[in-house]
Order: structure tokens, then C-alpha cells, then sequence
């Protein structure tokens, strides 16, 4: 994402300002970074503030005694004319906080705690795309009357009655067949994932299929799902929401040797209750493994799994669902697939955590699909030539060669540790 070009921080303690400037310096999200106190910001002529900055950041304290200032400030921010984008950064928030200020014009509110490059980059998109929004159009010269002013305020860029009872905030992220946003829910009082089906969708219900799979599941481990639902022909679940990312992201960054065992075994135990409520996942990667602020995992993304007491269902031989760079080779080849189908592809996650890149690499889906089946699992870097056994325990193309289960791999790995 190209730099914002110039970004204000309002803040009235000058450390908080500084460290936050900092951050958008050390990640280059922008060109030119200014930081001043609300006293200095207010002092300014309203009709130039507008003009000192494409995106303003506002970093505000949301406890109970000073909420009430802090929605004030959003309210004149956002309202004086030619107003840039507002990014709230807030310290002790709530959900209730976060509807507040973005219901009051805000483009996005932040948790500083959770701050972190990607969650400053987002948000700095979704401001760059508000400041767009409110950009005056050139009319052509056959326009017969003035051009209209900007609006005060944002625009309303989601549709806020598309599904009853949920207020969306944001879009989170976006599929062939649904849109994930992020949502606030009144009746439980927080944010949640909020999946929605494409509207003329008339494909086999997916959300039904994971509802019916996990719905019920309940463990730390495993994702939430709170509602399911229709609404004007398109399926909708609500679930729990993440704010910290998933392992995808966490992968951007290289991950210690410790850190990747940690991981493996938490990723372990996660399947281990899965695989004991009688499913198999199928598309385990790293996009699908979300991350809780104490560093814990949550397994998500039910919607292919297949239950193993079911029968085959839409899980037939000769089906090929997932995610070709994860995909075991009895998937690969469209066979019936069982709990070792899982641990294969924590095995790729693993040399991935491990190694900071994929086991096969190719120029097309098909060419991975075929070294899954044929080519030599590959050998880890000499420092790390201990876990080497581990890992073909983890991804041997023969799924009898595998460790029979997570349990098993979670015992191996405590062995381990014990005997170190």
C-alpha cells in the first residue's frame, strides 16, 4: 500500500503520540507525520484543519468518566468542513465505545493495545478510501447546475440493515460466495465475525453444513458460532470475532524455533478435540487459524469439514475442496479422507513455521497437487535437523506412516521434551 502523505496524531499525552508516529515510521505508512495535543489542534482556525492533513488520528481515552469528552471531540472532528478521515486510536474501550465512534463518522477505531503494522495498514486504507469517497466529482461541462459541496460527515459505506440485529462496521474479508464483515451485535453486546452469502447464490448451503458441524462444539480451541440464519434469500452466521489476526499474518514476521513448537502443539490440541467430536477439517492453513491476545489458537472455517459418522455426503471420492498447498496426497487424489488428512497439512504449517516458506512451490495448483503425491518431503536446515523426524511422522505420503492421531503426536512431542 502506497504511504498516506500526511498524517496528524492528536494526542494529548506527548509519549503516546510519539510512540504511535514511531510505529507508522518504522512500517512507512507515511510520508510526513505531525503530532500535537488537542489544546494546539482546537487552537487552529476550523476552516484549515481540514487542509493540514489527509488522515487524522485521534487518540482517545474511552474510560467512563471521560467517554463523554472523547464522542465530543470525534463529533467537531468529523463535522468541520473538509474534514480528513478519522482513525481512532482508543485506550479503555468497549464494543460500545467502537459502534459509538464509528456510528458518529470515525473511518476506523483501533484498540491501541492491539495496534500492529497490518491493523495501522487497514486502517489506513479503509481512510484513504473515505477520503476518496468525500472527494467532490468534476462535472462535465454539460452540467447545468453548481457542484455540489462534500458531506460533513462519512458516508455510510455499508449497507446497515442487511441483515436484522447486526450493525456491520467493516468488511473483514471477501469470497466467490460470501463477504465476512465485521459486525456488532446488540443482543450479546459485542463485535462478531458476521459471514454473508452473495445475494443469488443457489449453491449447496455451506453455512448450514458448519453450523450443523460446530454449532455446538464448544471449547477454547474452536471457533464460536452464536447465529445462523436467512434473511431475503442469503444465508448469514455470526461468529466470534478475532482482532488479533490469524497465523497467516503471524507468518510475516519469522517465528523463533520455540515459538513454532508452541504453535505445533496448540494447533495439535485444537484438532485433538475436533477429531474427537468426529470431524475432520480439511482445510487446515494458516488463514484458518486464528490468534487470541494471549498468543492461544482457534481453529475456524468449518465449512468442508466432514463428519466421519455421516457418511460421505458432499465429501465424495473424487472432490477436491482445500487449499492446494496444504492439501495431503489422498486428498490430492480425491480419496476419502480421514484424521491423518489434518495432520498432514499441520505438517506443511510446521516446515512453513519452521522455515519461513511453503514445502512445494509451483507455477500452478496442479504441479503442487503432484509433488504432495510424489516429490521427497523436504529436508529441514541443519540447525533444525532435530524436528526432521517429527515431520515426516507429520507429512509421509502414505497416511500409515503418519502419527495415527494428534494425541499421538502431542505424547511424542511431550517424550521429547521430557527426555531434553
Amino acid at each position: 500500500m502506497a504511504p498516506a502523505k500526511r498524517i496528524l496524531i492528536v494526542a494529548d499525552d506527548g509519549k503516546v503520540g510519539r510512540w504511535l508516529q514511531h510505529r507508522l515510521d518504522a512500517a512507512s505508512l507515511a510520508g510526513h507525520i505531525d503530532v500535537q495535543d488537542r489544546a494546539a489542534f482546537e487552537r487552529r482556525p476550523a476552516a484549515t484543519r481540514g487542509r493540514a492533513c489527509d488522515v487524522l488520528m485521534g487518540v482517545l481515552d474511552f474510560a467512563p468518566d471521560a467517554a463523554p469528552a472523547a464522542f465530543d471531540w470525534i463529533d467537531r472532528a468529523v463535522a468541520t468542513p473538509g474534514a480528513p478521515p478519522l482513525i481512532v486510536i482508543a485506550d479503555n474501550g468497549d464494543e460500545r465505545s467502537a459502534v459509538g465512534a464509528l456510528q458518529r463518522g470515525a473511518a476506523d477505531y483501533v484498540p491501541r493495545h492491539l495496534l500492529s503494522p497490518e491493523l495501522l495498514a487497514g486502517s489506513l486504507r479503509s481512510a484513504r478510501q473515505a477520503r476518496h469517497a468525500l472527494q467532490p466529482q468534476p462535472q462535465s461541462s454539460q452540467d447545468a447546475g453548481p457542484a455540489e459541496a462534500p458531506p460533513a460527515t462519512l458516508p455510510q459505506r455499508l449497507p446497515r440493515d442487511l441483515i436484522p440485529r447486526y450493525l456491520l462496521l467493516d468488511t473483514l474479508g471477501e469470497s466467490m460466495r460470501a463477504t465476512v464483515y465485521l459486525a456488532h451485535s446488540a443482543a450479546l453486546n459485542r463485535h462478531v465475525a458476521l459471514k454473508v452469502s452473495r445475494p443469488g447464490d443457489d449453491g449447496e448451503p455451506q453455512f448450514a453444513r458448519e453450523f450443523a458441524a460446530v454449532g455446538g462444539l464448544r471449547h477454547p480451541a474452536v471457533v464460536d458460532i452464536y447465529d445462523y440464519g436467512l434473511h431475503d434469500g442469503r444465508e448469514f452466521m455470526a461468529m466470534e470475532y478475532f482482532p488479533c489476526g490469524d497465523l497467516k499474518a503471524r507468518l510475516q514476521n519469522p517465528l523463533s524455533e520455540a515459538e513454532s513448537l508452541v504453535y505445533l502443539q496448540r494447533i495439535a490440541a485444537g484438532l485433538s478435540v475436533v477429531h474427537a467430536h468426529g470431524l475432520v477439517h480439511r482445510d487446515l492453513k494458516p488463514p484458518n487459524i486464528m490468534l487470541r491476545e494471549d498468543g492461544e489458537i482457534v481453529l475456524i472455517d468449518f465449512g468442508i469439514a466432514k463428519n466421519l459418522g455421516h457418511g460421505a455426503g458432499s465429501t465424495r471420492t473424487g472432490v477436491l475442496r482445500g487449499s492446494p498447498y496444504y492439501m495431503s496426497p489422498e486428498q490430492a487424489q480425491g480419496e476419502e479422507l480421514d484424521a491423518r488428512s489434518d495432520l498432514y497439512s499441520l505438517g506443511v504449517i510446521f516446515y512453513e513455521m519452521l522455515s519461513g516458506t511453503k514445502p512445494y512451490l509451483a507455477a500452478t495448483a496442479m504441479e503442487v497437487l503432484q509433488q504432495h503425491v510424489g516429490r521427497a518431503i523436504p529436508e529441514l536446515a541443519p540447525e533444525l535437523a532435530r524436528h526432521q523426524s517429527m515431520l515426516e511422522g507429520l507429512m509421509a505420503k502414505n497416511r500409515n506412516d503418519r502419527f495415527e492421531s494428534a494425541d499421538a503426536l502431542l505424547a511424542s512431542m511431550q517424550n521429547v521434551t521430557a527426555g531434553s
